[in-house]
């Protein structure tokens, strides 16, 4: 049972946006796609966890751009979890060139929900694998969590989740969120991504209206997405290099 996976990728046209930059969607999907196979290798993927009536669910997410990706660049994304606690445990990504010189660091923080009620499942019910996980982190200590902010100084965007938004969870897929975020600021030639966090507070379901508040305070954009019942169902951070 390997406790990392690494796997080689070409980046595509469509992984960038008009001005060269590889999408937020784009640099979260690779690392949610060796995420899902080095689960699979460690006996608790998605169909592993259907069984128990659990589902994996990454509650934040923070990645780092430290040399910007290019089209059609040979990519190897890699991955490894970290000690499970109680009710959650992190995961740390790195995306690096042929070279092996890094281009992007990530860490996230992940839990089980229960397909029915929807709360969180002890993780230590559901794994009782070996625990020696590789010891190495892209980020020192704990993520924090994104700060909250009372009033918008940008106007506010709206979406609606559709087909092509959901996973088979049933919820808006955690790549996606950064669409509604890149939407909402619509950046342009300047706006390069240092940082981004989101943070994953309610589930967003498919036709459900979310509204896009934006603070924008020198090289930083906080967002929030809210639903209708007024609960927030993302918030996210992004430094601007």
């Amino acid at each position: 049972m390997a406790m990392e996976m690494s796997l080689d990728y070409r980046l595509r046209w469509l992984d960038f946006d008009r001005y060269g930059r590889m999408r937020p969607e784009s640099i979260l999907d690779l690392f949610q796609d060796v995420a899902t196979l080095q689960a699979d290798d460690m006996g608790i993927g998605h169909g592993d966890m259907l069984k128990h009536g659990v589902f994996w669910a990454v509650v934040r997410m923070k990645y780092e751009v430290l040399r910007e990706p290019v089209r059609f660049q040979v990519v190897t994304a890699r991955t490894w979890p970290h000690t499970m606690k109680t009710f959650s445990f992190m995961r740390d990504f790195e995306l690096r060139d042929e070279s092996g010189d890094l281009l992007v660091k990530a860490s996230s923080e992940w839990v089980l929900m229960d397909l029915e009620t929807r709360r969180f499942t002890n993780v230590k019910s559901i794994y009782d694998g070996p625990t020696d996980f590789v010891a190495d982190r892209s980020f020192d200590g704990k993520i924090r969590k994104v700060p909250d902010f009372e009033e918008d100084n940008y106007p506010p965007f709206e979406v609606v989740p559709a087909y092509s938004d959901i996973d088979l969870n049933g919820h808006v897929n955690n790549a996606r969120y950064t669409n509604f975020v890149v939407d909402a600021l619509n950046p342009g030639e300047e706006g390069s991504v240092k940082t981004l966090q989101i943070d994953y507070r309610h589930e967003a379901l498919p036709g459900e209206p979310l509204v896009v508040h934006t603070r924008i305070e020198d090289d930083r954009a906080l967002l929030k997405g809210v639903r209708s019942d007024g609960n927030s169902a993302f918030a996210c951070a992004i430094e601007f290099a």
